[in-house]
């Protein structure tokens, strides 16, 4: 009966600490699946400094409940656990547990995407590990005279030694065990209580645990730089690069040279990402062999629909996934082998807001100043001055979870901004803000070009690329399609000019007569009351013919103004998105030639 009552108290043990280590998942997982973890690795935390911070705060937090199953233990009196012989076994079993234990559940935050469910799946498995494992062993030690039973007893306990659940069960159970045999045999004869730490006992038990903390905390820092994921050389992919536009071809070249080598701040030399399902029987290209850099002050805009591929670029050049092909240098320092010198040199405002939403903005701030390595004496300065810099005054000490779409953007571009790096990307920093905050960006950003600093930025707004970016790619497909400065785009693939007239009610007739009779191939694109808007063919047709034209026609007194147009920014961006499909299947056929059917698009 006192077996029974053994094994009942170590599963209920079990039972009540398997929920303290899953939930050192819950924020873990959340970490890592909103950003924020990658955030603060590229802001200079170590990974070693995160993970043993998370261990020690996690350890300082489980033993609260360890040191309250203590305290139940010595309001009941179980001599088997609190007195004087057995309380530093049971001590050490409740501690190396949490030892053990803790590290266990670390891995599986890379498993996990939602924290709530990494939390009730590790419940159930520790719960069922733990109360099988001990109970199965105790069921077993009923049939000492089986032989073969005995056997699979003696592997099963050596096997399971590898899980903290059953150690700490069957730890508990062999220590009442001891003290029970020690008081009904002291009744008829002079015997001493075998000694608790006996390998026997509860020794081999704390040694695996301790052994095993060691191992699972290792295991899991193996996971955090890739140690199992080996890379493996791709095979030629892609379209010749004879097919691709000759200012990308010029790019592509100049990267190569002596002067990208002295001036770039960021070379990218045929980048490649390819994404493999969990079969290995599909290949999606995402990134195809992207070659630009970016000169020392100068915005440089990568624009492209959502799947183009900008995300995964910057994913890679910050580190956040493997690359598949190519090289990237930040400054000097290649983010391949050195990529926590590269972090250093770069500021990261991702697409979606990566931050803990219980701090406020100044608390951030501090904090992250602090990962870049600035002065304590210095961090409330910094904090200060990205607070003013991104105009969030009035809500600097405010929680951040409760900030508006927009404050929260500020917030995360103030981060990227914080130490000065020399170059700085940012993901559609824009998104969500209202017009009014959108203009105070452009101006911050225009401020930090000016001083000599580097920009890297996506955006779907044409307008925000026209006032910020001084050249700019389009993206289809995980490659560029075309490349320039937003005029020099305009000029290569605007395909007419738009003319806009505001004319005459009564003349409305007349005017349409005009175009017809001097611009043969115009069309009317648009009427809307008296204004009417003209599409021209840009083919042998002069700018200054256009003008003199128009103005022979505001001369008869039929028109009150008039205006002309190239072809938007816009116009050219729709033209090449449209050439965007869900991915490049490289176990299908060959990738289309994207360019020569965006250039149809555009004839």
């Amino acid at each position: 009966m006192q077996g029974f009552t053994d094994l009942l108290v170590s599963i209920f043990v079990i039972i009540a600490l398997s929920f303290v280590p899953s939930s050192f998942l819950v924020y873990l997982v959340d970490d890592r699946s909103s950003k924020s973890k990658h955030l603060q690795l590229v802001s200079g935390l170590h990974p070693l400094v995160y993970w043993f911070g998370n261990y020690l705060w996690d350890l300082i937090n489980y033993m609260l409940p360890a040191i309250c199953c203590i305290i139940v233990f010595l309001i009941f009196d179980q001599e088997s656990y609190v007195s004087s012989v057995n309380f530093p076994a049971t001590f050490l079993l409740l501690f190396l547990y949490g030892w053990s234990m803790t590290p266990l559940m670390y891995p599986a935050s890379f498993m996990f995407d939602v924290p709530s469910t990494a939390y009730i799946v590790m419940i159930c498995i520790n719960l069922f590990v733990g109360v099988i494992g001990t109970i199965s062993t105790f069921i077993l030690e009923l049939f000492p005279d089986d032989p073969e039973l005995h056997s699979i007893n003696s592997v099963l306990k050596q096997v399971f030694l590898i899980f903290p659940n059953y150690c700490l069960g069957r730890g508990l159970m062999d220590l009442a065990r001891n003290q029970f045999t020690a008081n009904v045999y002291s009744v008829f004869m002079d015997y001493k209580l075998k000694d608790p730490f006996q390998w026997e006992i509860v020794g081999r038990n704390l040694f695996a645990m301790f052994i095993c903390g060691i191992g699972y905390f290792l295991f899991t820092v193996l996971i955090q730089y890739n140690f199992f994921i080996k890379s493996r050389p791709i095979s030629k992919i892609g379209t010749p690069s004879g097919e691709l536009d000759e200012d990308v071809l010029e790019e592509n070249e100049r990267v190569k040279s002596e002067e990208s080598l002295q001036n770039d701040v960021l070379r990218v030399t045929n980048l490649t990402k390819i994404y493999k399902s969990l079969l290995r029987r599909k290949k999606l290209l995402a990134v195809d062999r992207l070659s630009f850099g970016v000169r020392s002050a100068e915005c440089f805009g990568l624009l492209g629909v959502n799947g183009a591929g900008k995300t995964t670029t910057f994913k890679m050049l910050t580190g956040d996934t493997a690359v598949t092909g190519g090289n990237a240098f930040i400054g000097k320092s290649s983010i391949l082998s050195d990529i926590n010198n590269a972090r250093k040199q770069l500021g990261y405002c991702p697409q979606f807001d990566a931050f803990d939403g219980l701090l406020t903005a100044r608390e951030m701030l501090s904090y992250y100043a602090r990962l870049r390595g600035i002065r304590w004496k210095d961090v409330g300065e910094i904090a200060e001055w990205g607070i003013r810099k991104l105009d969030l005054v009035l809500y600097a000490d405010r929680i951040c979870g409760d900030y508006s779409g927009g404050n929260k953007r500020k917030l995360s571009t103030a981060i990227a901004f914080i130490a000065n790096p020399h170059l700085i990307f940012l993901d559609e920093p824009t998104t969500g803000m209202d017009p009014g905050a959108r203009r105070f960006l452009w101006d911050v950003i225009n401020n930090v070009v000016k001083d000599n600093k580097s920009v890297v930025l996506t955006s779907h707004s044409m307008e925000e690329c026209e006032a910020l970016c001084t050249r700019l790619g389009i993206m289809v497909n995980g490659r560029f399609l075309c490349f320039g400065s937003p005029q020099q785009l305009r000029s290569k693939y605007g395909q007419n000019y738009t003319i806009g007239i505001r004319a005459k009610l009564e003349e409305l007739e007349s005017v349409g007569d005009f175009m017809t009779a001097n611009f043969p191939d115009s069309s009317l694109k648009d009427q809307h009351h008296n204004m009417l808007e003209f599409a021209i063919p840009l083919k042998g047709l002069l700018l200054s013919e256009v003008f003199t034209k128009l103005e022979i026609l505001r001369a008869t007194d039929t028109i009150f103004d008039y205006s002309v147009t190239q072809t938007t920014l816009d116009q050219i961006f729709v033209h090449f998105a449209r050439q965007q499909t869900e991915g490049v299947d490289l176990n299908g056929d060959e990738p289309k030639t994207l360019l020569s059917n965006a250039l149809a698009a555009l004839a």
